[in-house]
């Protein structure tokens, strides 16, 4: 029997015993004692506070479950605008590294991702991993067993491993440490670690994960005390991740196969894993009207529903306030409050951009660009699209309700449970109106806020899920929101696998992998996939990578995609750093491999979906809201359509006719295209005009106006896709190299290869 843990109960409680280090130093892994007063004997020799201790690494590692804002540097990214996420085309504007008027980046300014500080670096925590590691086996006077013991130390090395993996994302090699190394100041030489080989880091990642997997149970006894901590599945799940990383054309230049072979066969082992854990598909067979059951999958996730988990590896959260209304034990995750509309008290800080819009397929599973049985219309970007396009996305005309009551007189919807997005802006001149990047003032409250579209993906839809997670407060909003954050979903591991199934040219095994994905929010045949692509691998990996884009939106797995990838540039130009660096296989250009555009040359948008200035302008100013009468006597100009549910059939009756006319499935929906048709529209306003172009535009009265015209692209400096340290981990460790393509801090240039063997 599998000894309880309860992890909720116990997380917070060895805060008691384990006193991080408060005072700071300028030596490289100098930490203090991690159990205070306390000693080995103590902690580790005894059951209930070996099992607090092993809280304390769950709590410091498991990826940003208090819904920060992702600011430090080794973060583990799940859906916000972070500095990594917004260099990809998921979000509107420049990217942290992608701006083309940024300064040069190098040692002097580049992020701290080696060293970020004494409490929140990476060694540090490596330390505390270790410590757990090796203290637990060779403690003496312990009552553990020795399944326990090393249940424990599997669960701190997957966690050890988590660490090395952000860090090998971003260098390549570094230095490796397992033992515990001395934290006196006067044996600070013996810190000073070389850089591994790159290939040296990844066996030390999978040889942890792969020992760890072999240890954990394939699913815990007592499931519900111990809900959230890791399988032998997350193990093995993040040992394919890993793989693939390493398999990917970012360290495997000449396309190897048999780092594809290890890479299958580390994820079809994650599957099998998984799969004796009762972990799978969630909803196949009951994808629900539109992926409303898909939508759950981020909160029905409770143990013994019934239902087959798609949580592989989470960060469980709480939503409880002390009572004085702050919480020093508070893990809420921030999502819910990050997408919602500032009128339902959120934030609303997640702004799509028009080209992930466009993106999504349509409701035949064809690209909006290929020939199907649907022909995309931007202006009714709505119509006839991917069940999950509607559970991403929230637009205007549609409900998006939530558990809770609002108190405050100038918010639209006193009852969550009546909330629509009714956000249509309008201009004060047609010139305006026609600008790049201007933005209108919006109805509904809404005013200066710039936001049309919004983020909707893995909310807690009320109009879905009745079982909301969060307090609602008039004051707070969403802030206390236990929603567990879902770091990897049973879907991605499916993902890895095809992706590895395609490097060793098992087509078909890929393709099997596509079908059941899509089936699974209700495709059915060949789900809209081209059947050519099972004997094309090179097509074969642009549509399990177009899949991820799709089916992982907004999960913070789109950058780790582009980066192994090499898609901002298709790798080009590597050689110009080190001869031996140059793109062998892959046709020489990833992006030409795949036939992708390089995300160098892609702009981005965000959509405004605004009233014709031909039906009305106004005052940029609440009163000139056309939807609203301004008194008993002047009513309102305009009537807001009735919002949808997304329960609605959103299909069209295709072909059309030869007069163009549109036969529609639902009413309702009939009703919003026809009101959009009429009133509306869609202006892709520029988020990238740091250097705009000037244009002079004549109006039918013969008036001149300035408008500007967006064509900055983004541009991902080669040197990015390995890292440099900053001249502060050089002088911390005079001992790490630094890498090829960066000035050293020393005066002299990086000699570290990660591609070397």
């Amino acid at each position: 029997m599998k000894k309880s843990f309860n992890i909720f109960r116990n997380l917070f409680a060895i805060a008691v015993i384990a006193i991080t280090a408060t005072s700071c130093s300028d030596e490289f892994l100098q930490e203090k004692r991690p159990y205070g007063s306390f000693g080995p004997e103590e902690v580790y020799g005894d059951w209930n506070a070996v099992n607090l201790r092993l809280n304390f690494i769950y709590q410091k590692n498991l990826p940003y479950f208090k819904g920060e804002d992702n600011s430090y540097p080794d973060m583990w990214p799940v859906g916000y605008a972070d500095n990594l996420s917004n260099n990809t085309e998921e979000f509107t504007g420049y990217g942290h590294y992608n701006n083309p008027t940024h300064a040069e980046w190098t040692n002097e300014n580049i992020d701290k991702y080696f060293f970020y500080g004494i409490n929140e670096s990476p060694w540090k925590k490596i330390r505390e991993c270790n410590d757990v590691i090796v203290r637990v086996q060779e403690t003496e006077l312990s009552n553990l067993t020795q399944e326990q013991k090393d249940e424990v130390e599997a669960q701190a090395r997957f966690f050890r491993a988590t660490r090395y993996f952000r860090l090998f994302k971003r260098f390549g090699g570094v230095p490796i440490t397992e033992k515990l190394q001395s934290t006196l100041m006067s044996d600070s030489l013996e810190n000073r670690l070389v850089r591994e080989t790159t290939d040296s880091t990844y066996r030390f990642i999978i040889n942890d994960l792969v020992w760890s997997g072999d240890i954990l149970p394939a699913v815990w006894d007592e499931e519900v005390n111990n809900w959230g901590r890791v399988t032998a599945g997350t193990c093995y799940a993040l040992a394919g991740v890993v793989a693939n990383y390493y398999a990917s054309p970012i360290f495997n230049r000449a396309d190897e196969l048999s780092r594809w072979q290890e890479a299958y066969d580390l994820n079809k082992k994650a599957l099998e894993v998984l799969a004796e854990g009762g972990f799978g598909l969630a909803f196949a067979g009951d994808p629900g009207s539109n992926a409303s059951n898909w939508a759950k999958i981020w909160c029905n996730m409770k143990v013994g529903d019934g239902n087959i988990s798609e949580g592989v590896y989470m960060a469980i959260c709480n939503n409880q306030p002390d009572q004085d209304g702050k919480s020093q034990h508070a893990i809420p995750n921030g999502w819910e409050k990050a997408i919602r509309p500032n009128t339902a008290k959120g934030s609303g800080s997640l702004t799509p951009s028009a080209e992930m819009i466009d993106l999504f397929p349509m409701a035949d599973g064809k690209r909006p660009t290929e020939a199907g049985q649907y022909q995309y219309d931007k202006d009714l970007f709505f119509l006839n699209r991917d069940p999950r396009f509607y559970r991403t996305f929230a637009f205007p005309g549609t409900e998006w309700k939530f558990k809770g009551t609002i108190s405050d007189e100038e918010y639209p919807y006193i009852s969550g449970t009546d909330y629509k997005l009714l956000n249509f802006s309008w201009f004060q001149s047609v010139a305006e109106s026609q600008d790049t990047v201007k933005s209108g003032f919006f109805s509904d409250l809404m005013g200066s806020s710039g936001k049309s579209i919004f983020v909707r993906k893995k909310s807690q839809d009320y109009g879905i899920e009745t079982n909301a997670l969060y307090n609602f407060s008039n004051d707070d909003g969403f802030t206390y929101n236990g929603q567990p954050l879902l770091a990897m979903r049973y879907t991605e591991v499916l993902l890895n696998f095809a992706e590895s199934a395609c490097g060793i040219n098992r087509l078909d095994e890929a393709w099997d992998a596509l079908v059941k994905i899509r089936q699974r929010v209700g495709y059915t045949g060949d789900c809209g996939l081209d059947p050519a692509i099972k004997s094309d691998r090179a097509r074969m990996f642009e549509a399990i990578l177009f899949e991820r884009q799709i089916e992982l939106a907004y999960e913070g797995k789109r950058f780790d995609d582009c980066h192994r990838w090499m898609l901002f540039d298709g790798g080009v130009g590597q050689e110009e750093l080190s001869p031996t660096w140059k793109v062998t296989a892959w046709s020489g250009n990833t992006c030409k491999y795949l036939g992708v555009k390089p995300l160098n040359e892609v702009l981005r948008h965000r959509i405004e979906l605004h009233i014709s200035p031909l039906v009305y302008i106004g005052e940029r100013d609440k009163t000139a809201d056309p939807f609203v009468a301004r008194d008993e006597q002047t009513p309102a100009r305009l009537t807001y359509p009735e919002a949808l549910s997304l329960m609605e059939d959103f299909r069209t009756v295709a072909p059309l006719t030869e007069d163009g006319t549109i036969t529609f499935n639902n009413d309702k929906v009939r009703a919003l295209a026809e009101f959009y048709k009429q009133y509306i529209v869609r202006k892709d306003v520029s988020t990238m005009a740091n250097e705009p172009n000037v244009e002079t535009i004549t109006d039918d009265a013969g008036n001149e106006t300035t408008i500007t015209t967006d064509r900055t692209y983004p541009i991902w400096p080669k040197n990015l896709y390995f890292l440099g340290l900053g001249t502060g981990d050089q002088n911390n460790n005079p001992s790490v190299q630094q890498t090829l393509g960066w000035t050293d801090a020393f005066g002299g240039v990086g000699t570290f290869d990660p591609l070397a063997k």
